[in-house]
């Protein structure tokens, strides 16, 4: 303990090489284990579900009609169920967001709607009470719900007797039966409920609106599973050619489903944090290198006036002790830290609610940087006290600077050159989201709102209707509403439908590559987005009334690639196997960016059908003044015309747009922060280098000044030193720059191609930092005094 005390003392007389020290191993600690909590929860823990790996997505697929995953039919997952050999069941779900009427206050809850043996797939048992009963599953029997932990916690309190309580929605009451954990989904759903779907929906083999999932045997593996079920699909493509001819099943793991492009982002975050950590143990390395380097006289004085070899370099790695142990408590902390924070930060991560420290990455972060301390300190230490004394003695006493330092400027080259990747790629990431976010949407989202009005799908599509149209009336005769009208999907939502279409004259019943998104709107919510009118007129105000004929817009790219130079106004369209009467083209639009800002537009049919026909549509006002301010009264008129209708999603069509951009925006926010880490980290290396180099060409600079040289002679051979490291470190990082852009380009979310001036803006800033880390010893050297130089 007496010799671990007089090596903190020995520490406390160098203060800011010891915080140097600590800081970089605390930043690289805690950085990478942070990080790495977030890739092992994400990415690498399995599904709190019984043989996880064995649980699958399974949706449909037409190379034909150009659907690379869409939704199922239920009749068809019925099929599949049945007929597979690979699969110990298939189920599946939609959503269905209801009212519950039960308490004082409307309120709307986030629901799923289930087929049979859904909870059996999934096999993690219920929190509380139990999942559905056969009979409960079936068309036309008892009314039962499984609520969520959350929703259980929220409104009972985590009571027991809250089995058996009673929801009322639609007027009817469902008995809750049992609560699912927090873990059963990532989404924000609050009841399950039995989907019992009546017989003619189920034989509905061109309904797809379930999201289908699968168990799959033990030992059997994906691709065996998806041949299984494109075998039994071509049987039924036979069987069914009119519905099921040209399909089959798409299967993916329901982790790999779930993390989607977030993976992506966190393999390139934690990518970024190793080079973060190799920067820092490549810097605790210069700093010791350092101190040993001006130590070397004091070491060599106390081997000569009698301490042993082992007692000089036991003296200095207990320093080197110290300083590691320091590091890390200071690197757990900042890894706890930084994982709580996180948690609030990344809020649209999948399962990012499990983050916790990962204390196996803290291990490994731990002796990564702790055996970098012990090993750029025992060599050093070695060195300085091996063979005869006296020459080092005399050496040090003279400050030559016959030392090349070969080692620590290798050091300080290699962190400059991940500084260069780092940067460079966050400046590339920069200029993508910036593009990204300039994107001209097609429309105008200022002064707009919209929200939801809750309504289910198997309600009176007439009353629904009425109620629409109510609605719209009432907002367009508001003080301040300039229009309104509704959607059933908002652009860059990621929600979309697409559907094989015949265009009169232009095509024929099954034309392959004849395929449009589309969007059921009022002509309201077209002039609420005041969306360009390009030809033709508008559709006629909205009105609930089905047999009415049906007119709908198309938009610009629709007509450019599929009206061969013809006017499409007046021409007739129909999505291919729809029963309902033909739609009748009555104007054009303006492109606008409906599957995200970045993408081509896609050829778009804007359905101007009845009132009803989306119950639960996506209303949008637009307003002369502040929209928030609106946000009252919308819920006033809502709760006259539909007392028992909750209505939610209330927000800015601005905030829905730039939600749109949460992942590039975390993708650029969390590298340009490591590369700043990095900035500062090599900045530090540089410095320290040449701060000893100044230190051990003192007299040589003080002779030089004594034969006439400048002050500003002096800082230029500083820079000249400082000079070279950083052109070799920006060579090797520009290449290494140039190799990582081509090969993540299609890896990274909307990654640029590889853009000179930006990473040369980004080089730019990087050497105006390390030129400033330089200027310090610069200025030390210029200000030393020939004289007392020339003494030492």
């Amino acid at each position: 303990m007496r010799s671990f005390s007089q090596a903190a003392r020995s520490l406390t007389h160098r203060p800011a090489f010891a915080a140097a020290a600590v800081l970089t191993l605390a930043l690289g600690i805690g950085a990478t284990t942070a990080l790495f909590s977030v890739v092992d929860t994400v990415l690498l823990k399995p599904l709190p579900f019984p043989d996880a790996s064995q649980l699958v997505m399974v949706l449909e697929t037409s190379t034909a009609k150009h659907q690379n995953a869409s939704l199922a039919a239920p009749a068809r997952l019925l099929d599949w169920s049945r007929d597979s050999r690979s699969f110990d069941a298939i189920s599946g779900a939609y959503a269905e967001n209801v009212t519950d009427t039960s308490g004082a206050e409307p309120e709307r809850l986030a629901g799923r709607r289930v087929l049979p043996r859904y909870f059996d797939v999934f096999g993690m048992r219920p929190l509380a009470g139990r999942t559905f009963t056969p009979d409960e599953e079936r068309y036309g029997g008892p009314k039962a719900a499984v609520i969520s932990e959350g929703l259980w916690t929220r409104r009972y309190q985590r009571r027991a007797n809250a089995i058996g309580q009673r929801l009322a929605l639609k007027g009817q009451g469902y008995t809750i039966v049992g609560v699912m954990p927090a873990g059963f989904t990532t989404a924000a759903i609050d009841v399950w409920l039995p989907a019992q779907l009546s017989p003619a929906l189920m034989s509905a083999r061109d309904a797809r609106f379930v999201t289908g999932i699968g168990r799959i045997k033990p030992g059997i593996p994906i691709a065996q599973a998806q041949s299984d079920l494109a075998s039994v699909q071509r049987r039924l493509g036979t069987e069914y050619p009119r519905t099921d001819d040209g399909w089959s099943a798409a299967l993916t793991g329901l982790k790999d489903f779930e993390v989607g492009d977030y993976g992506r982002a966190l393999w390139l975050v934690f990518g970024a944090v190793l080079l973060l950590l190799l920067i820092a143990v490549a810097n605790i390395a210069g700093l010791l290198l350092v101190q040993l380097h001006r130590r070397a006289h004091e070491l060599a004085v106390r081997s000569a006036i009698g301490a042993s070899r082992g007692q000089v370099v036991g003296a200095v790695m207990r320093e080197v002790a110290l300083l590691a142990a320091a590091g890390t408590v200071g690197g757990v902390l900042l890894a706890i830290a930084a994982t709580r924070v996180l948690v609030h930060a990344l809020t649209t991560v999948p399962r990012i609610a499990d983050l916790a420290v990962d204390w196996r990455a803290l291990a490994f972060t731990i002796f990564v940087s702790a055996a970098a301390a012990v090993l750029f300190g025992l060599w050093p230490a070695l060195q300085a006290t091996r063979g005869t004394l006296l020459p080092l003695i005399a050496q040090s006493a003279r400050g030559s600077s016959q030392g090349p330092h070969r080692l620590q400027r290798i050091l300080v080259g290699a962190q400059i050159a991940l500084t260069v990747l780092l940067v460079a790629s966050a400046g590339l990431l920069l200029r993508t989201y910036y593009n990204l976010s300039h994107v001209s949407p097609g429309f105008d989202p200022s002064h707009t709102l919209t929200f939801h009005v809750g309504a289910q799908w198997d309600e009176d599509r007439a009353r629904i209707g009425q109620m629409q149209v109510a609605l719209i009336q009432r907002l367009e005769q508001t003080p301040g509403v300039v229009a309104a009208g509704l959607t059933n999907f908002l652009p860059a939502t990621g929600a979309t439908l697409r559907y094989q279409i015949q265009i009169q004259g232009l095509t024929r019943a099954g034309d392959p590559g004849v395929n449009a998104g589309e969007r059921t709107v009022s002509v309201g919510y077209l002039h609420a987005l005041r969306m360009p009118l390009e030809a033709g007129r508008w559709c006629p105000d909205i009105k609930a009334d089905f047999k009415a004929p049906r007119t709908a817009m198309v938009n610009r790219r629709f007509a450019d690639m599929y009206g061969q130079g013809q006017n499409l106004v007046g021409r007739s369209i129909r999505f291919d196997q729809d029963p309902r009467p033909p739609m009748t083209i009555v104007g054009i639009v303006g492109n606008t960016i409906e599957d995200g800002q970045g993408t081509q537009p896609f050829p778009y049919i804007y359905a101007c059908d009845s009132a009803g026909t989306w119950p639960d549509p996506e209303y949008v006002v637009r307003t002369a003044g502040d929209p928030g301010a609106f946000a009252g009264i919308i819920r006033q008129i809502v709760h006259e015309l539909a007392p028992d209708r909750a209505i939610f999603g209330v927000q800015s069509v601005d905030t829905v747009l730039d939600a749109a951009l949460d992942q590039p925006r975390l993708d650029t926010r969390l590298l340009t922060l490591f590369a700043a880490a990095a900035m500062l980290l090599a900045s530090l290396g540089l410095y320290t280098l040449l701060m000893l180099l100044v230190a051990e060409r003192t007299r040589e600079i003080g002779v030089r000044m004594a034969l006439g040289a400048t002050p500003l002679m002096v800082v230029r051979l500083v820079f000249a030193t400082a000079g070279r490291v950083l052109i070799v470190g920006m060579i090797v990082g520009l290449i290494a720059t140039v190799a990582a852009a081509r090969l993540l380009g299609s890896l990274v979310y909307q990654m640029s191609p590889l853009d000179a001036p930006t990473i040369a803006g980004a080089v730019l800033v990087l050497a105006i930092v390390a030129l400033i880390a330089a200027a310090i010893p610069a200025r030390r050297a210029a200000r030393v005094d020939p004289i007392t130089a020339m003494r030492e």
